[in-house]
């Protein structure tokens, strides 16, 4: 507690500047804005490492969750770390879990506040208890650890009373499900596109066949046994992993590898990708063709959907800049394009929006992880939605949606 008083006082200005600045040129530019720098966080020896993946707690407002995994330029480090921050102290994290490798993705679970999974690059998965250190459990050989580098997890939101579950994907081929008991990982797996060589026939009886492999992953909002998978090869597999009706569905989607899947918000049937192809391509679901194509003459690595938005998405590129768009005022531009790298050159990897402030986090090369606030501009609501209450705005946020499908389709 002492410690936080401390830090509010040393960084007084910042945080004054996340409860109340307002950019002021924001009202001489119609369709422009920026990304206010807050705080900086950093944990022990985190500057010869990456942060890989980022995660905001479902709970607790002002705490989010980093995983950090070994540069590839520092062969000789292989331990890793997983860092619980909060606003309210950014000089150092709430938790540190030091990891004898590399953490390559990390996730909240969406209803157990102080459960975090992770998946490790030598193919472990583990469940970590926050509220109780060090209370955790791993996958082993004999419960069906991955044979490589675990690209991604993803939690399922699961009812009280029920196990927790989570997904993940695999270097090695696998898509996984995995089911957590009081002492033990049980493991069953999805996919494995290394030894699946028959083609599976989904709803339309038209034969798909499994590429490459898959390297991120995303559940439906509306039934968690629909899946999306990214692959190495740039398509998008939809998966249905339900017992009555096994299909899968291929969309063309890029021509480089995908680096992340995310679905919308408030829209449950519209989800985007990203890619190293310096594409970003927005997806109604069931038709393989995009509504939106987006080129940010980069190779993007992080994507997120703005909370309370229908059309605002902010994706990071690889050269390190980050870019705001939203789609309903203006598809052809982003609203915002602010480059990161100055005199020392890095990479950005991974990028998270806030559900509760207008806040996002993005993380990258050396150690690098830094809050920006978003300028009124890049979060100015519809003119109908001012004064009215939470279904009305939801309303209107469908609304832009479905105009920019219409639009897209017509």
């Amino acid at each position: 507690m002492v410690e936080r008083i401390i830090n509010q006082n040393t960084h007084d200005e910042i945080n004054q500047d996340f409860r109340y600045w307002e950019d002021a040129s924001d009202e001489y530019r119609q369709l422009e804005g920026s990304l206010l720098p807050l705080w900086k966080f950093h944990c022990n020896k985190s500057r010869s490492q990456v942060v890989s993946s980022l995660s905001w707690s479902p709970c607790h407002h002002d705490l989010f969750v980093a995983s950090y995994t070994p540069d590839k330029l520092c062969a000789l480090e292989n331990e890793g770390r997983i860092c619980l921050f909060t606003l309210k102290n950014p000089g150092i994290p709430e938790r540190m879990l030091v990891t004898p490798q590399g953490v390559t993705s990390v996730q909240f679970h969406p209803s157990r506040e102080s459960v975090v999974v992770a998946g490790h690059s030598d193919g472990t998965v583990t469940v970590y208890d926050a509220a109780a250190p060090p209370g955790r459990l791993s996958s082993s050989t004999t419960s069906g650890k991955h044979l490589l580098a675990v690209m991604q997890v993803c939690c399922l939101d699961t009812e009280p009373g029920q196990s927790p579950s989570f997904y993940s994907v695999s270097q090695d081929g696998r898509v996984s499900q995995w089911f957590v008991h009081s002492s033990w990982l049980k493991c069953s797996d999805i996919l494995d596109f290394h030894t699946t060589k028959r083609p599976t026939r989904k709803a339309s009886s038209s034969k798909v066949n499994l590429e490459g492999t898959a390297t991120c992953i995303a559940v439906s909002p509306e039934r968690d046994d629909i899946l999306l998978l990214g692959v190495d090869t740039g398509a998008l597999f939809q998966v249905c992993t339900s017992r009555t009706k096994h299909s899968i569905i291929r969309y063309p989607a890029h021509l480089g590898p995908v680096t992340a899947i995310t679905w919308n918000n408030i829209h449950k049937k519209v989800f985007a990708s990203s890619s190293l192809d310096w594409n970003v391509k927005m997806w109604l679901q069931y038709h393989l063709s995009p509504i939106v194509t987006l080129d940010l003459g980069g190779p993007v690595v992080g994507l997120a959907w703005s909370p309370s938005s229908s059309t605002v998405i902010v994706a990071v590129t690889e050269e390190g800049r980050i870019y705001v768009y939203d789609l309903f005022l203006r598809k052809c531009q982003p609203l915002c394009v602010q480059n990161l790298v100055q005199r020392r050159r890095f990479s950005l990897a991974s990028v998270a929006f806030s559900p509760y402030q207008p806040v996002i986090l993005v993380g990258g090369e050396k150690g690098y992880l830094v809050a920006f606030k978003l300028s009124p501009n890049l979060r100015k609501p519809h003119k109908d939605a001012k004064g009215a209450d939470e279904n009305r705005k939801r309303e209107i946020e469908l609304c832009k949606m479905e105009r920019i499908i219409a639009l897209s389709r017509g």
